[in-house]
Protein backbone atom coordinates (compact mmCIF):
# COMPACT_ATOMS: atom_id res chain seq x y z
CA UNK A 1 0.00 0.00 0.00
CA UNK A 2 1.93 3.16 -1.14
CA UNK A 3 1.66 6.38 0.62
CA UNK A 4 -1.50 8.00 -0.75
CA UNK A 5 -3.46 5.26 -0.67
CA UNK A 6 -2.98 4.93 3.08
CA UNK A 7 -3.80 8.32 3.53
CA UNK A 8 -7.01 7.71 1.26
CA UNK A 9 -7.73 4.66 3.69
CA UNK A 10 -7.35 6.96 6.82
CA UNK A 11 -9.30 9.25 5.62
CA UNK A 12 -12.29 6.81 4.69
CA UNK A 13 -11.80 5.52 8.22
CA UNK A 14 -12.52 8.83 9.69
CA UNK A 15 -15.28 9.51 7.86
CA UNK A 16 -17.00 6.55 8.78
CA UNK A 17 -16.00 7.68 12.54
CA UNK A 18 -17.94 10.62 11.82
CA UNK A 19 -20.95 8.95 10.23
CA UNK A 20 -21.73 6.62 13.00
CA UNK A 21 -21.33 9.46 15.55
CA UNK A 22 -24.20 11.44 13.62
CA UNK A 23 -26.31 7.98 13.89
CA UNK A 24 -28.64 7.52 16.91
CA UNK A 25 -27.42 5.12 20.14
CA UNK A 26 -30.12 2.49 18.69
CA UNK A 27 -28.21 2.19 15.54
CA UNK A 28 -24.91 1.83 17.52
CA UNK A 29 -26.05 -1.16 19.79
CA UNK A 30 -25.52 -4.64 18.83
CA UNK A 31 -28.36 -7.03 17.98
CA UNK A 32 -26.59 -10.32 18.68
CA UNK A 33 -24.03 -10.77 21.30
CA UNK A 34 -20.84 -12.47 20.33
CA UNK A 35 -21.40 -16.04 22.18
CA UNK A 36 -24.67 -15.84 20.18
CA UNK A 37 -23.15 -15.39 16.84
CA UNK A 38 -20.48 -18.32 17.39
CA UNK A 39 -23.22 -20.32 18.87
CA UNK A 40 -25.52 -19.51 15.94
CA UNK A 41 -22.68 -20.35 13.58
CA UNK A 42 -21.21 -23.08 15.49
CA UNK A 43 -25.38 -24.52 14.60
CA UNK A 44 -25.34 -23.60 10.79
CA UNK A 45 -21.77 -25.47 10.51
CA UNK A 46 -23.26 -28.59 12.15
CA UNK A 47 -26.60 -28.34 10.25
CA UNK A 48 -24.23 -28.33 6.90
CA UNK A 49 -22.22 -31.56 7.86
CA UNK A 50 -25.28 -33.32 9.18
CA UNK A 51 -27.21 -32.80 5.63
CA UNK A 52 -23.70 -33.69 3.86
CA UNK A 53 -23.23 -37.07 5.95
CA UNK A 54 -26.69 -37.56 4.99
CA UNK A 55 -26.31 -37.44 1.33
CA UNK A 56 -23.58 -39.68 1.63
CA UNK A 57 -25.55 -42.25 3.64
CA UNK A 58 -28.51 -41.92 0.63
CA UNK A 59 -25.64 -42.08 -2.20
CA UNK A 60 -23.52 -45.21 -0.53
CA UNK A 61 -27.73 -46.88 -0.16
CA UNK A 62 -28.15 -45.93 -3.37
CA UNK A 63 -25.22 -47.12 -4.73
CA UNK A 64 -25.53 -50.94 -3.29
CA UNK A 65 -28.64 -51.50 -4.70
CA UNK A 66 -28.97 -53.43 -8.06
CA UNK A 67 -30.93 -51.20 -10.63
CA UNK A 68 -34.26 -52.82 -11.22
CA UNK A 69 -34.58 -54.44 -14.92
CA UNK A 70 -38.11 -54.63 -14.90
CA UNK A 71 -40.06 -52.22 -17.45
CA UNK A 72 -43.99 -51.88 -17.14
CA UNK A 73 -46.39 -51.71 -14.37
CA UNK A 74 -45.27 -53.63 -10.91
CA UNK A 75 -48.75 -54.65 -10.64
CA UNK A 76 -48.84 -56.97 -13.76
Amino acid sequence: MTRYERMQFFEALCDLRVAYAARSDADRRPVISIEDAISYAEAVMSAIEAEAEELRALDELTASQPESTMTGDPRD
